[in-house]
């Protein structure tokens, strides 16, 4: 192509037609320009769709830890419940409403004091919020929902640090010095292999009637009960609020 440009060129100069030759060489800069325009159209639209996948792949494995933390989230939500459960139960012994059974307390007792706080599942937000990545997420709407999800973990995180501050304050303290843990372990461990009640590890009366008496254990009980409640609607209100984060992932998923 650009040998008959030359030669169409040498012609035209040779016969001084300068109009006409000053138009073919116009012409073959602008084609020249045009192709570079083209090369450079194609690789930004390379990039952007580089870009775009990154992003997709970055929202969905977003999408595989919301997921978890939906799963984790209802197990939690179930637990602290039977946390409120047992507290109701065994406050009814401490007010006199109801004759103790002494291994039925301790079984919900210990059932209380087996606590542990919610994990959270956030590798990929981590990854692009350290690595300065997260602006790749082009949808506002779900960037702000993921900062939103990550400010309610926050309190819940707090609300769990208060928990374990009152659990060592007001139940491990007093329940540690009063009860031989050993024993109450082998007889919560019996009732949950369903033992019959006469092969049950014997328990102390006199330790559990200490443990009744101590005003501390008990207030440790009631904020046990009211805590767990708050971290059952926080629960609940983040599985909501997951959902439809999936939800606006699943509809970005389709936008390419």
């Amino acid at each position: 192509m650009r040998p008959l440009f030359r030669n169409i060129r040498r012609q035209l100069a040779n016969e001084n037609k300068f109009i006409k030759y000053s138009r073919y060489a116009i012409g073959e800069i602008v084609l020249v320009v045009i192709g570079i325009l083209i090369a450079l159209s194609i690789n930004h639209w390379n990039e952007k769709r580089k870009e775009r996948n990154r992003e997709l792949i970055y929202l969905n494995n977003i999408k595989e830890d919301i997921k978890l933390n939906i799963a984790s989230l209802e197990v939690f939500i179930v637990t602290r419940g039977e946390t409120v459960n047992s507290v109701s139960i065994i406050l009814e012994g401490f007010n006199g409403k109801q004759k103790i059974d002494y291994n039925t307390f301790n079984f919900h007792n210990l059932n209380i004091l087996e606590w542990y706080p919610f994990v959270q599942h956030s590798n990929t937000l981590e990854e692009l919020m350290n690595s300065g990545n997260f602006t790749i997420i082009s949808n506002k709407t779900i960037k702000n929902e993921l900062q939103n999800m990550q400010k309610k973990y926050e309190e819940i995180l707090f609300i769990e640090n208060e928990i374990q501050q009152d659990y060592e304050r007001y139940l491990y303290q007093p329940y540690f010095n009063l009860v031989d843990l050993e024993t109450s372990l082998k007889n919560y461990e019996d009732q949950s292999n369903k033992k019959e009640t006469t092969k049950l590890e014997k328990l102390d009366k006199a330790e559990i009637q200490l443990l009744l008496k101590n005003k501390l254990y008990k207030n440790g009980l009631v904020l046990a009960s009211f805590n767990s409640n708050i971290l059952v609607e926080k629960f609940n209100d983040l599985v909501k609020k997951s959902k439809q984060v999936i939800q606006l992932i699943d509809n970005e998923s389709y936008v390419k």
